[in-house]
């Protein structure tokens, strides 16, 4: 329910007006709101009107780098261009983009199928953007992994110290408390492990278009039975080992951290784009890292999203809770990867 109210309150910053469906090339005969979009009923069927956060300069490194793709994986998200030939109209304040909808269903990860079909998807969407040219500097993350394993060990040393100066603390100070050092030791682990890897090379040898946000949401099994990907508002200049890691952590971490559903996506994407020896060694080091017990770790004491109290206890609890279940994974996953 609070979920439905924060998509309500985010909605309500729409500036939904004819005005702004004139800059469109086809006629809207309906809008229906879904999570934080709009549908559009349109006489070309339906489409999505979308505000984003992102300034115009990152809009059209995003539109670039898709139509780029695009040429070899076809199977990804589309704007539709204004009538000034931009992806994007500028409206009242904001920036808004309308995408073409695809039909199909979300990705279920559960289902190994799916889970396989998406793997190959994003391999395939991978060899699509392998050292794709880009000016965008925000966007690129090569070579950066490593500084920034540094700094997020720093800001989780610096929330136990506020934590530990709270007089009263909190349910999630305490619980923080418990087991930011065993998690501030995975990072360290995770670091050691990246610099004495391969990473900078790899970083400059096989670089693409990373998704960077592979909820099984963004991933969709359209109707023509082909793996299409959706919403590239966080999408990166990476390796490819960055997405393969999001898309196993995002797969297991609610399934036990199934190990088998690990390697059913390593060998899915490695039939259609072979994975080195080095590759495999510094996805290693990426698993390493506890990154959803740093991010809400970090949501919470840098106050970055407006939830209550008791749901980053709950987030809290889920994320740093299945410890065991992350050891298992990890050691018998270490014999696998870096051989």
């Amino acid at each position: 329910m609070e979920y439905r109210y924060r998509d309500k309150a985010y909605l309500s910053n729409y500036m939904l007006d004819t005005k702004l469906f004139d800059k469109f090339d086809f006629l809207v005969e309906d809008a229906s709101p879904v999570r934080s979009i709009y549908i559009l009923n349109t006489n070309e069927g339906f489409k999505i009107l979308k505000k984003v956060e992102y300034n115009t300069d990152t809009l059209n490194f995003i539109y670039n780098s898709l139509n780029a793709v695009r040429k070899k994986y076809p199977y990804i998200i589309n704007f539709r261009l204004s009538t000034d030939g931009k992806p994007y109209v500028e409206y009242e304040g904001g920036i808004y983009v309308v995408l073409d909808l695809i039909e199909g269903r979300e990705c279920v990860f559960e289902n190994p199928i799916d889970l396989s079909m998406s793997a190959k998807g994003l391999a395939r969407f991978h060899n699509a953007g392998l050292e794709i040219e880009f000016k965008n500097n925000v966007r690129n993350q090569l070579g950066r992994i490593i500084d920034k394993f540094k700094s997020r060990i720093e800001d989780m040393k610096k929330y136990k110290d506020i934590a530990l100066m709270h007089v009263n603390k909190s349910e999630f100070d305490i619980l923080y408390l418990q087991y930011t050092d065993y998690y501030i030791s995975c990072a360290n682990d995770a670091l050691v492990h990246l610099e004495s890897s391969c990473y900078n090379n790899l970083c400059q040898s096989i670089y693409t278009l990373c998704h960077h946000d592979l909820a099984h949401h963004n991933i969709i099994i359209g109707n023509d039975n082909n793996v299409y990907f959706i919403d590239f508002d966080y999408c990166i200049i990476d390796i490819p080992c960055h997405d393969i890691c999001n898309m196993i952590t995002r797969a297991i971490k609610h399934n036990g951290w199934n190990i088998e559903m690990a390697y059913n996506i390593i060998d899915a994407y490695t039939s259609e784009r072979k994975i080195s020896s080095e590759e495999l060694n510094v996805l290693y080091g990426y698993l390493l890292f506890p990154q959803d017990f740093y991010d809400i770790s970090s949501s919470y004491y840098m106050r970055t999203k407006n939830w209550e109290e008791s749901e980053f206890v709950d987030k809290l609890i889920r994320r740093a809770g299945y410890k065991e279940e992350r050891e298992y994974f990890l050691k018998n996953s270490r014999a696998y990867l870096c051989n």
